[in-house]
């Protein structure tokens, strides 16, 4: 997508929320498709771990590719993962590969651990725009008590040979970043010696970015909501569509146990879900601020947080810059 048609796009985009449209004449411009909702960790800040087993399962890949071939020419990006570890997915490579073949900007979220020297390979030939790593704690000790089931230097040396083989390959993709949890309000420390030796360890590779990302609350699914902002309505139904494993399509990634369900993929185009009377009525209560019967929104810390226009700030800085493809 050139810059003119993305720039345009964010100006609708805007006009429609700042307006507090219900029903909208565009298409989501960023998806999250969850190859699956397993995962081989069980961390401390994460709820994947609470999810029951029916809750459980891998993506179909031509449910993937169905939904791929409504998003092409429409949507900014796709993000290739949601509640759990999608390099657990047999068909990774597979829907990476048809994700680009489609000319839309793609990124995967992974935790690191089960990548191999042949996946890593697979990985940075696939034409992947963006790879973060989550990674949080800079020492073993540390890590393991966050990341339990983590291995804390196989996974490190995981992503160091990933970048090596990038590295040998002149590969500028894909964008590569360490993304750590800021736990440091909550600790009440920040231990910077640590936070440089593992900084180190990636010295002269390829590694684009390390990111500090701020603790969220998971919708009220963890006990985390600090903020002296005012209310202002979460941009997320105005922008993105979150796509489960089983087709469920949700309106946020932070409402990880589906409290409000939008529709059914396997049912209905991604378009028609977008704008049907579910998603129109949730569009009505976050615009009033009527959001008390609404679970994940009520209890939620992201409607409270600091904003630009409405817009949070952390978000308006990746659409003006990291979200342009």
């Amino acid at each position: 997508m050139n810059t003119v048609k993305y720039w345009l796009r964010l100006v609708r985009l805007f006009f429609h929320y700042q307006k507090k449209s219900f029903r909208l004449p565009y298409f989501p411009v960023r998806m999250w498709v969850e190859l699956t909702s397993d995962c081989n960790f069980q961390c401390i800040m994460c709820p994947n771990k609470d999810l029951k087993d029916g809750d459980r399962g891998f993506m179909d890949i031509g449910l993937f590719r169905k939904i791929v071939d409504e998003a092409a020419g429409s949507v900014f990006e796709i993000n290739l993962a949601h509640r759990g570890e999608s390099l657990l997915h047999p068909n990774i490579i597979d829907a990476i590969t048809y994700a680009k073949g489609k000319k839309i900007y793609t990124r995967l979220h992974t935790n690191g651990s089960l990548l191999t020297e042949d996946l890593s390979r697979k990985i940075v030939a696939s034409g992947l725009d963006r790879l973060s790593f989550s990674f949080d704690g800079y020492e073993k000790t540390t890590y393991e008590k966050i990341r339990r089931g983590g291995d804390f230097e196989k996974t490190a040396g995981n992503i160091i040979r990933f970048l090596e083989i990038k590295k040998d390959a002149g590969s500028k993709t894909p964008e590569t970043a360490i993304e750590v949890i800021n736990f440091g309000k909550k600790t009440g420390k920040d231990n910077n010696p640590a936070k440089d030796a593992f900084r180190n360890r990636f010295k002269d590779l390829p590694l684009d970015s390390f990111v500090m990302k701020e603790l969220h609350n998971w919708a009220g699914e963890l006990t985390q909501k600090e903020s002296s902002a005012k209310y202002s309505a979460c941009p997320f139904p105005w922008n993105a569509a979150i796509i489960c494993w089983d087709g469920l399509m949700v309106p946020c990634t932070q409402d990880f146990f589906n409290h409000y369900i939008l529709g059914n993929v396997n049912e209905a185009s991604i378009r028609d879900i977008w704008n049907n009377d579910n998603m129109a009525t949730l569009r009505k209560k976050l615009a009033s601020g009527d959001i008390k019967d609404l679970k994940a929104c009520s209890e939620c810390d992201r409607p409270w947080r600091k904003r630009i226009m409405g817009i949070p700030k952390e978000y308006l800085w990746k659409f003006i810059t990291k979200r342009m493809p």
